[in-house]
Formats: structure tokens, C-alpha cells, sequence
């Protein structure tokens, strides 16, 4: 029954996005192309047409922030990922497929925190020579890293397959050849829709993976909040805090449901392509640039924090530290795959009504 409700639901969408593509088609003409703005430090063509605000300062520095911010998160969660896991083995969680292989998901974490560096280098570029060709070459980095976050969860927790590679660099390839030699605006349409692709199927991967873990957890609280720092109090004596005999049951303290942390994922993806719908939509209002740019400033904490909540919280037994991996089936993939592109065309389109 649900694999017939997949495949409905994937014709459905399937022939939406052909109706949605079609009218492209028909509208070309119709529409009347935006001007191109210069950028501030360079003087080149930028992705944008010039916008209507007064308050420039206040976008730099929310850009400056926002890089700030994604370094500083890139930075903390790449330092909680780094602990012994052999001691420290209650701390591990595990991705679990439905095949029951089990994948610590440290390796997924360092994902996260190399998706928070990558992007503070994009936003670092954005500020010096704003949107357009030449920060293209280091913007489609940002997207690289959502590929491989998207392939990691695809294959159980860990990319395990040889062919990725090549596939990567193929996309890296043909992706930036188009942003470079297209025409404007079909350049920065391009690389904004299939940008929009990946930060919409981040948000329907994490949200299916939220549920899913959601569904076998139910509504006890199995998890506790770990404090490395915090020392062993010996209760009986009355005495001084004891470190030598710490036990990770002595600084365990909180409870709360494991699928909270699965919620961080899903608020922190939901918020950036929220500021991604703005700046597509809105394309003459400076304030759309300033919320996307502002959005930065808590997607990638937030992302930051999961890792944090992921490497310091233990199971309370029986309970095991587990994230249920959604189901990857190729009708599931296909279904994914095809409403992140019809969601992208759909916002590039309303940009494209609101002209």
C-alpha cells in the first residue's frame, strides 16, 4: 500500500513538474529581463539586478556576522567531534537502515562541521566580490557539501562507494562550466535552481529522518545530557568532589527525547531555504538579501548545536543512541529527487512572476 502511495505521489509531482517546466517555455518570452547590477568591490556583472534599500552597512555587516558565526560553529563542532570513542563508547550514536547496519554518526557530524567552514568561505567571498561568476567557483563548494551529506544518508551514514568521487567531480564540472558560460540571467537562474535542489531535499531528508526516528522512539525520554567537565559528587561522605573516579552516570544530568536533536536538522535547513525563497522571489528589495543573508546566522549554529547535543548525550538503558534512517528505496529516492526539483522550479518561477 505505501509503496502504490509513493508511486502515485511521484506521477502526481512528475506530471506537475512538467506542466511547471512547460510554462517556462511559454513565458519566455513574455518576461522581460532584469538589468544587472555592477559589484561593489570589483565592478563586474553581478547575479542580481540593483536593488531598492538605502542601508548598506547594515547588509555587510549582517554578511560579516553570519561568516563570523558559521566559523566559529565550524570550529566547535569539529572539536566535540574529537574524542576517544573507544572510552567514550555510550556517547556514539548510530545511524540504523532498515537492514539493521549500524554506523556511528561522527563521521556525518564532521560533515556538518565542514559544511559550516565551507559555507563561512563562500559568505567570506559573497562580501569581497558579492554574487556572480567569479564567486561561483567557490559558491558551488557550498552545494558540494550538501551533496555529500544527502549521499552520506543515502548510504547508511558513510559514503562507501567508490563511484562517488567521480560522480562529484562530474557535477562540480558540469554545474560550474554552465554558471561560468551562460548567459545572464540563465547563468544565475541555473545555479540557483539546482542550488534550491539540494536545500530542499536536505529538508525533506532531515524532516523523513526526524519521523522516522520520531515513530520507533515514541514519546519516552531515553536520553541525557553528558558534561564532560562536570565531577562525581560522593553523596555518602559529604566529602569534595572526587574526579578520579568519575563516571559518565555521575555527569549525566536532563532528560529529553532523542528525536530533539533530529529537530535542530530540520528547523536549521528549513530556515536557509526560507532565506533562499526570499532572495529568489524578491529579487529587487535589498531587506530579501538581508534576510537571506541573516539566515546564515542560524542555520549554521543550529547545525553546530546537533553536533553538540549528538557527542554529548548517553542512552539510558535499556535505550541505545539510535537515528532510524528513512526508507532509500528507488521509488523513495525518485520521489525526492523530483519534488526537490519541482519546489526549486516552482520558487525560480514566482521570482520570475513577481518581475
Amino acid at each position: 500500500m505505501r509503496q502504490a502511495g509513493t508511486i502515485i505521489a511521484s506521477i502526481t509531482v512528475s506530471v506537475a513538474l512538467v506542466i511547471l517546466i512547460l510554462s517556462f517555455a511559454i513565458d519566455i518570452n513574455k518576461v522581460k529581463l532584469p538589468s544587472q547590477a555592477n559589484g561593489t568591490h570589483t565592478g563586474y556583472p553581478v547575479w542580481h539586478p540593483p536593488v531598492s534599500g538605502t542601508d548598506k552597512e547594515e547588509y555587510a555587516a549582517t554578511i560579516i556576522y553570519s561568516v563570523v558565526l558559521m566559523i566559529v560553529a565550524g570550529f566547535y563542532a569539529f572539536k566535540w567531534t574529537n574524542f576517544d570513542a573507544k572510552t567514550n563508547s555510550k556517547l556514539l550514536t548510530y545511524f540504523v537502515d532498515r537492514e539493521v547496519n549500524k554506523v556511528p554518526t561522527i563521521e556525518f557530524d564532521r560533515y556538518l562541521a565542514s559544511y559550516c567552514l565551507v559555507t563561512s568561505l563562500t559568505g567570506i567571498i559573497y562580501y569581497l566580490i558579492d554574487i556572480g561568476k567569479i564567486w561561483s567557483t567557490v559558491g558551488i563548494l557550498h552545494n558540494v557539501n550538501e551533496i555529500i551529506i544527502m549521499v552520506s544518508l543515502h548510504h547508511g551514514g558513510r559514503i562507501s562507494s567508490n563511484s562517488f568521487m567521480p560522480w562529484l567531480i562530474l557535477y562540480v564540472l558540469f554545474a560550474g562550466a554552465l554558471s561560468l558560460y551562460l548567459e545572464w540571467p540563465y547563468d544565475a537562474l541555473w545555479f540557483k535552481v539546482q542550488g534550491l535542489c539540494s536545500d530542499y531535499a536536505l529538508v525533506i531528508q532531515f524532516t523523513r529522518l526526524y519521523f522516522n526516528t520520531r515513530k520507533e522512539y515514541g514519546h519516552e525520554s531515553h536520553q541525557r545530557l553528558f558534561d564532560p567537565e562536570r565531577t562525581r559528587h560522593d553523596n555518602t561522605s559529604g566529602e569534595n568532589p572526587v574526579l578520579e573516579s568519575d563516571t559518565t552516570e555521575d555527569r549525566a544530568f536532563g532528560y529529553f527525547r532523542p528525536d530533539y536533536t533530529l529537530l535542530l536538522l530540520v528547523l536549521a535547513s528549513s530556515v536557509h531555504i526560507i532565506g533562499n525563497i526570499f532572495s529568489t522571489i524578491w529579487i529587487y528589495k535589498l531587506s530579501s538579501y538581508l534576510i537571506f543573508s541573516f539566515t546564515y546566522c542560524i542555520t549554521y549554529p543550529l547545525y553546530a548545536y546537533f553536533v553538540y547535543l549528538d557527542t554529548h548525550t548517553v542512552a539510558i538503558p535499556p535505550a541505545q543512541k539510535y537515528i532510524i534512517l528513512p526508507d532509500n528505496s528507488t521509488p523513495k529516492v525518485y520521489l525526492v529527487t523530483v519534488s526537490s526539483i519541482f519546489l526549486s522550479l516552482l520558487t525560480a518561477k514566482l521570482g520570475v512572476l513577481n518581475q
